[in-house]
């Protein structure tokens, strides 16, 4: 054999090492790369769906759990666990922080940014700024196929050493009054309130006319600066009149504090018996004589107004131990401590309608016991505002020392 066949056919056996090499070298770095582009677009999807649902929220305690849900189902998806992601701490150690941006279009100089994961410090400035939820995710990609061993990939990035990806998705907080704080923790005790959001209600709401200014008192902020007050907490609630039930504040108050409410100046609520009129009561409501509604007849005084109670507290049917709230009632000083729950004033007396069943216009009550009594009252009553109250006052609530 010569010496050229002999050079040939070991070249033709050499053949299939060095393709190995040339593959190593080349298709498996092409296929981490790939398995990066794949996961920076899943980490700005999953930034993006954060933000996205986020500033949709009306508080912000809920933003923060839209952000835990949305990443607990990423987190867990197979298609995370393929491209080897691995969280970055975050919220929970979710990889993703919710931030606040307050940008001021008047002077760039005062745009601020809050957090992480921390709501705001009242007053919302809704004149000179506009806020976004700004969702920043990191995640650690680890290379799909590890070339460590390979020497001189063992050190690059994405090939044999991790990579830590970040990614900042932004979108405008659709209820920027809500980004102050959360709504009520829900432990209250059983039947006596009902947890309503802080929302926030930043565009002016259309009911009988458009209202110039949102608020009542547009200059609350201003008065309590000039007081020499202290603001400690604050949060926007909503009232339905249709609720026989406390609407729960998230607020907490004290002996000492002031109690400063402001209600929207387009917010109407009313009793409309069975039809669908507008209402055009507000947070005053109105005072009622001796000659209308047999339900109502034998009382005289004010009704469809705003009331409020500290706990502890009692179904708000039979609890006579609240007080009224309106435009000109606008500080509270409480006598004791507790959450602070708000209400719509149409209570039929308790104890004369169990003086005079008759004459109130219900039926189906039982004298044989007290319990048995209250329990078909409270029924009637949650009947009556469910079908024949409308609207609603929406009102924001500045706790002071």
């Amino acid at each position: 054999m010569s010496r050229n066949s002999r050079q040939s056919i070991g070249s033709a056996a050499e053949m299939p090492l060095t393709m190995i090499i040339l593959f190593v070298l080349g298709a498996f770095p092409l296929i981490n790369l790939i398995s990066l582009g794949l996961a920076y677009g899943a980490i700005w999807f999953i930034s993006f769906q954060c933000a996205q649902s986020a500033s949709t929220q009306t508080d912000f305690n809920s933003c923060l759990s839209a952000v835990e849900k949305r990443t607990a189902a990423f987190n867990g998806h197979g298609f995370t666990n393929m491209l080897k992601m691995v969280p970055e701490a975050g919220y929970k150690n979710s990889g993703c922080d919710l931030f606040i941006d307050a940008v001021d279009f008047m002077d760039a100089s005062k745009c601020t940014v809050i957090g992480p994961n921390k709501p705001i410090a009242p007053p919302i400035d809704l004149t000179n700024r506009f806020y976004e939820i700004a969702a920043h995710t990191t995640y650690k990609v680890n290379p799909l196929i590890d070339l460590k061993a390979v020497p001189f990939l063992a050190t690059v990035p994405a090939l044999g050493t991790p990579v830590v990806l970040k990614v900042k998705v932004k979108r405008c907080a659709e209820f920027p009054q809500g980004l102050t704080r959360g709504p009520g923790d829900g432990n209250l005790p059983a039947n006596a309130a009902q947890q309503s959001p802080a929302t926030s209600f930043a565009s002016p709401i259309l009911a009988e006319k458009e209202a110039a200014e949102p608020w009542y008192r547009p200059q609350i902020y201003a008065e309590i600066q000039a007081s020499g007050s202290n603001i400690l907490d604050h949060t926007v609630v909503e009232v339905p009149a249709t609720r026989a039930e406390w609407t729960d504040t998230g607020v907490t108050v004290a002996p000492g504090q002031t109690v400063w409410l402001d209600f929207r100046a387009d917010g109407n609520w009313g009793w409309n018996f069975g039809t669908s009129v507008a209402p055009k009561n507000t947070a005053d409501g109105e005072w009622e004589d001796n000659t209308w509604r047999s339900i109502k007849k034998e009382r005289s005084g004010q009704t469809f107004n705003l009331i409020g109670r500290v706990a502890p507290m009692e179904n708000i049917i039979t609890d006579r131990g609240s007080f009224n709230i309106g435009t000109s009632l606008y500080k509270y000083k409480p006598t004791s401590a507790g959450k602070l729950v708000l209400g719509f004033n149409d209570l039929t007396s308790y104890d004369r309608v169990k003086e005079n069943i008759t004459s109130r216009g219900f039926s189906g009550f039982t004298l044989d016991s007290d319990v048995q009594f209250r329990e078909q009252y409270e029924k009637k009553m949650k009947e009556y505002y469910s079908l024949f109250h409308r609207g609603s006052v929406i009102a924001r609530i500045i706790v002071t020392n």
